[in-house]
């Protein structure tokens, strides 16, 4: 065999110990569990982040109103619609 042929060979033995031996040695010493625990929590926290997404948006349209009508002095019945959705979403969820 050349040498070329035995380096390729031993490089891809290591490779496959390296690889099935780094699984092996995760699921022994528990790191899968730890794995699948971090991907939960990143689950829970983009979740979370949607929610707070949704949260602002709502105090958004409040804050727009109330200076709206402050500015304007107008009656168009949007403080009220605002103040509704404040309402329902923040006060009656859950």
């Amino acid at each position: 065999m050349s040498d070329t042929v035995l380096v390729a060979i031993i490089s891809g033995v290591v490779s496959l110990l390296i690889n099935f031996g780094s699984k092996w040695l995760d699921k022994k010493n528990g790191l899968a569990n730890d794995i699948n625990l971090l991907a939960k929590d990143v689950k829970d926290i983009k979740a979370d982040v949607a929610e707070l997404k949704s949260n602002d948006q709502i105090n958004g349209d409040m804050i727009y109103q109330v200076l709206d009508h402050l500015a304007t002095e107008n009656n168009t019945g949007e403080m009220s619609r605002a103040l509704k959705q404040y309402n329902d979403y923040f006060r009656h969820s859950s």
